[in-house]
């Protein structure tokens, strides 16, 4: 049931993001990964500068300088910043499912397994 709460609180977070555009600071490509370092001020003023996988394929090939749109949570603006149009957060969804289908699978085994039959000393009694 914790993980089925932070997962719903995760999601809920995730309806909660802002948008800003930032400056692309540093472009370092890993072969077919490319991470970018950006800065961008949030809506209340604050400066942060992010790293993180670029997995939209317009901003792979941007180089130092440019600006880009990013998303980042209101909560905490310097953690988990992610491109505009980026998708993974799907895989939270399918983790909720996921655990909630076993929590319900594992309720059922525990409350509804055959009970032993009673010792036949108390058989005759209501």
């Amino acid at each position: 049931m914790t993980g089925v709460a932070l997962v719903g609180w995760s999601i809920a977070d995730e309806q909660r993001r802002a948008e800003a555009s930032a400056e692309v600071l540093d472009v370092e490509g890993r072969g077919t990964r490319t991470i970018l370092t950006v800065q961008f001020s949030t809506a209340r003023g604050e400066v942060s500068k992010e790293s993180f996988h670029s997995s939209v394929a317009a901003n792979r090939a941007v180089t130092i300088g440019e600006r880009i749109r990013v998303t980042y949570g209101e909560s905490h603006p310097c953690l988990g910043v992610r491109e505009v149009g980026d998708r993974s957060p799907w895989h939270i969804l399918i983790i909720a499912v996921v655990i909630l289908t076993v929590a319900v699978i594992m309720a059922y085994v525990v409350w509804r397994r055959p009970r032993p039959p009673l010792p036949l000393r108390y058989a005759g009694m209501p």
